[in-house]
């Protein structure tokens, strides 16, 4: 097990204490430290080695959403599923085999393999072609944003090409913009309506929140996906592909560019350049199928006034976590105590206080799962 990081409990403890007030607060709400005990009881629950990691779909993922749905019945939440408080979600899981898989750089007729995992991941994330042979263009960013007439793919062929990018955005795009077109569905959109077939991601070392060493252990993790084929976001997207940036310069090799200056321009908020690269992306992906059923927790309170009590406000926080994986340090159990019981904890909590409240409109309550 590995303990929950003491910055989750600082910052819980600092904003319970901060809700609580000096001491004359804390005396006039007796029931602030009472809630906060109550918080770190739901995290250690959800985040005991007992639930091994609450991988979506697994008995301890139903475990943790029982405890949930008790949880909301509790605070007098009316269930909102469709069984009681449990709402049924299909998927369909995806595992990569990388023993029958294997991915390599054609250039002038040479193949230079790439080693899957130290220098780079097959993302799960779409359903993948079991071969893709295309050439490769760099195109900055890989974004286009028309909200601020930025546009990585202005003059740029990527016809039946893979598109390779540095991860991120340029500083002038807005948070919430930026945010908006990284997301897989709507870059996706922008690169199917352009023609191209896949992707190549190199993350920026400066912006990379976990190192490549702590994350490439978890491709080996089953990936989820509804199963709904018309929810499917990124139909047709044949390959997916994020490359070690410690070891990503080998694919602007002969092209008149470095990967080095392009970090450097990115970092400097300068404009990055569009080029072609001048080899070929050779991929073999076999991938595991299962079809996995998991659940999200619904509960609801009323609200109090007739006139507003049809308008909903929805607060929501992920249950799962990835569950069992590579060990780190020998413990292989990935509690998820972080990310993210402390955001379940809170809504237990908060379903409680606003129960307790009244408020006029409804408000819905929702542990999703599959993040």
């Amino acid at each position: 097990m590995r303990r929950p990081h003491a910055l989750l409990l600082l910052t819980s403890v600092t904003l319970l204490a901060a809700c609580a007030g000096e001491p004359s607060a804390r005396a006039a709400n007796p029931g602030a430290e009472d809630a906060a005990a109550r918080w770190w009881t739901h995290v250690e629950t959800l985040a005991t080695d007992e639930m091994r990691g609450r991988e979506t779909g697994s008995p301890e993922h139903r475990k943790a959403a029982d405890y949930v749905a008790g949880q909301f019945k509790l605070a007098g939440l009316e269930p909102a599923g469709t069984s009681d408080y449990l709402q049924a979600v299909s998927f369909r899981s995806r595992r990569i085999l990388e023993d029958r898989s294997s991915l390599n750089i054609v250039v002038e007729g040479r193949e230079l393999p790439v080693t899957l995992g130290e220098e780079a991941i097959f993302g799960m994330r779409i359903e993948p072609a079991p071969r893709v042979e295309a050439p490769m263009v760099f195109a900055g960013h890989g974004l286009r944003i028309p909200e601020v007439g930025h546009d990585d793919f202005a003059g740029l062929d990527v016809k039946g090409k893979v598109v390779v990018h540095v991860s991120g955005s340029p500083s002038t795009v807005p948070g919430a913009l930026s945010a908006h077109y990284q997301s897989a569905a709507e870059r996706w959109n922008t690169l199917r309506e352009l023609g191209a077939i896949g992707t190549l991601a190199i993350p920026n070392p400066t912006t990379m929140d976990v190192p490549w060493e702590r994350s490439s252990p978890n491709r080996l993790n089953p990936s989820m996906a509804l199963s709904d084929p018309s929810l499917d976001q990124t139909a047709g997207q044949q390959v997916s592909i994020t490359f070690n940036p410690a070891r990503a310069e080998r694919l602007f090799e002969g092209s008149g560019h470095s990967l080095a200056d392009l970090l450097k321009a990115a970092d400097e908020g300068k404009a990055l350049p569009r080029f072609s690269l001048p080899g070929i992306l050779r991929a073999t992906v076999a991938v595991e199928h299962q079809d996995v059923e998991s659940h999200n927790v619904a509960g609801v309170v009323r609200g109090s006034d007739p006139a507003l009590a049809g308008e909903y406000v929805v607060l929501t926080a992920h249950l799962d976590h990835v569950g069992v994986g590579a060990p780190v340090n020998g413990d292989s159990i990935y509690n998820g105590a972080m990310d993210n019981a402390s955001g379940i904890a809170t809504l237990i909590e908060s379903a409680s206080a606003i129960a307790a409240a009244r408020p006029k409109r409804s408000v819905v309550f929702l542990a999703v799962t599959a993040e």
